[in-house]
């Protein structure tokens, strides 16, 4: 085996010291870096994952703040088409309310108004008793006067009665 590593041009005390230098080398090296390259590597590892389980609670805390807005949303909806139900319905509580008032308003004007054409109607029939029975009392007392036959009586009530025609 020396034989062909001589012919290689490989000394074998060099590779012996090569090797050994090697080995100390990696000895020192994974003492003083592999080691402490290790942790560093395992708690960069850790704080990715605590940082990915970080990022995922806060996208929980996110869906769950969204859900809460979506639900916050709805029922302030739903309250708000609730008032605006009420409001319709008081609306039309007064509505209705207002007209009713309206009707009975009207119904007493309409009493009242033909309390009035009634209060009239007997007013102007009494009005007009008075006026037969003055225009009764005055043919009368002109009849009395004037003792006729019956055409002549008929004659005066008839000019009694054109007269009146005349003045009207």
């Amino acid at each position: 085996m020396q034989a062909i590593l001589e012919t290689l041009g490989f000394d074998p005390r060099v590779l012996l010291l090569n090797m050994i230098a090697f080995i100390v080398l990696f000895l020192v090296l994974r003492r003083f870096l592999f080691r402490p390259l290790a942790r560093v590597m395992e708690q960069r590892a850790r704080e990715v994952a605590e940082g990915l389980d970080a990022a995922q609670q806060h996208k929980q805390a996110l869906a769950k703040a969204n859900e809460e807005r979506a639900r916050v949303l709805a029922e302030a909806r739903e309250e708000g088409r609730a008032h605006v139900r009420q409001a319709v319905q008081e609306a039309d509580q007064t509505r209705a309310r207002l007209l009713e008032e309206a009707r009975e308003e009207a119904q007493r004007v309409r009493e009242r108004g033909r309390e009035a054409v009634e209060l009239e109607r007997q007013q102007a029939l009494v009005e007009m008793r008075r006026s037969v029975v003055d225009l009764a009392l005055l043919a009368a007392s002109r009849a009395v006067v004037q003792r006729l036959d019956e055409r002549a009586h008929r004659q005066a009530v008839e000019a009694f009665v054109a007269g009146l025609e005349q003045q009207a």
